[in-house]
């Protein structure tokens, strides 16, 4: 099979010139359907809710299933200014294809779309999904989870396994951090500006002093993942500007490595404020948790994986250890399904000036289909 880098790129221009913002899906995905309606794919449009929908084209038949997982939405433009084109006109810089989306995740999408088209025309000894969905920027609620709903009501084939086409560097993506996402609310003695300092306790400074207790870098390291991160990412506090703040609450986001728990995290957390504040003046809420995951490196999916890198790239794999985000990934392997993250290089993801690139897109398709067919 020929991968067409030009094929490629043109179908990467396409999907960035949709500004297909989290819960705007519809028309990218009205695109992706007439794409595989036209290279005569079955597929089908499964939806939580009307207008957030989610692909699933289908080749081949047989006892494996091997499903690859891309995601269609993608975050807001935070300052065009910073932008040197426009992130919705795709354009080539010499070996970068620069636009909104590009490294996150069209590129990869677009490799996805490309390899169902050359594999319609091969007879496969197995299955392969091809997922393209809504969502994952905001939760998956709509999207992966939804999809994982359907197969463990058996409504869609539940695969042997998945690879997330995010951006990994051509390297091979086996664990992520898990994410804790919670609350801090601050409780002070609301007064006015004028007693500050008699009759007041400022809760925006006790929100501060807290902030400067736990948002550090934390001393631990997982050989597989790599360490932990924690940051405050939103405050919120303050009624009028002549009045001392009663109340204040702050949002803290706290990626986990295997052996935390969130008991134990929160624990940490708490006795670092403790010791800046005392126990009185603020409470813990609204944890939202989900744990670090892994497909181990001796697992029977990991070492095709390798093998399969090794002889399409003709290079020795590098495994993934570094910064990155959660992603859909995360959910299969809630589910036991032994999962991989392997994609493109990029930059800039969810920044301005975004790019992917175009050699490594090729090299992604090559590693794909090579991974099918030792997969089956």
């Amino acid at each position: 099979m020929h991968i067409d880098k030009t094929r490629i790129i043109e179908i990467a221009k396409d999907l960035i010139k949709y500004k297909s913002f989290t819960g705007m899906e519809k028309d990218i995905g009205e695109y992706a359907s007439n794409f595989f309606e036209n290279i005569g794919v079955e597929y089908g449009i499964y939806e939580k809710k009307k207008g957030r929908p989610n692909i699933i084209a289908s080749l081949g038949q047989g006892k494996k299933t091997i499903a690859f997982n891309g995601h269609l939405d993608i975050v807001p433009i935070s300052d065009e200014s910073s932008w040197e084109t426009d992130p919705f006109l795709p354009i080539l810089k010499e070996n970068r294809l620069v636009g909104r989306g590009a490294f996150d995740m069209k590129g990869s999408c677009a490799v996805l779309m490309h390899i169902s088209e050359l594999l319609s025309r091969e007879r496969l000894n197995g299955s392969v999904q091809i997922q393209l969905v809504s969502d994952e920027e905001k939760g998956a609620k709509f999207g992966t989870r939804h999809i994982i709903e359907l197969i463990e009501k058996e409504e869609i084939r539940r695969p042997d396994y998945v690879i997330v086409g995010e951006g990994s560097d051509l390297k091979i993506r086996n664990g992520e951090r898990g994410i804790l996402v919670f609350d801090v609310k601050f409780t002070g003695r609301a007064a006015h500006t004028c007693d500050a300092n008699y009759d007041a306790i400022n809760a925006i400074v006790l929100a501060s002093k807290a902030v400067l207790a736990i948002d550090k870098k934390i001393d631990k390291f997982h050989p597989e993942i790599g360490s932990p991160v924690i940051s405050v990412n939103m405050i919120s506090g303050g009624k009028v500007r002549n009045q001392v703040p009663g109340e204040c609450v702050i949002t803290v986001d706290r990626r986990t490595i295997p052996g935390e728990t969130k008991e134990q995290v929160l624990e940490e957390i708490a006795h670092q404020i403790d010791k800046v504040l005392g126990t009185d003046s603020y409470e813990i809420l609204n944890p939202i948790y989900g744990p670090a995951n892994i497909t181990h490196k001796d697992s029977a999916f990991i070492e095709i994986v390798i093998e399969t890198v090794r002889g399409a790239l003709e290079i020795e794999p590098e495994f993934y250890v570094d910064r990155a985000g959660v992603t859909d990934a995360r959910f299969y392997r809630y589910a036991g399904i032994p999962t991989i993250i392997f994609g493109p290089v990029g930059e800039h993801a969810h920044g301005p000036n975004e790019y992917v690139d175009i050699d490594s897109l090729a090299k992604q398709a090559k590693v794909y289909l090579e991974l099918i067919k030792n997969c089956f």
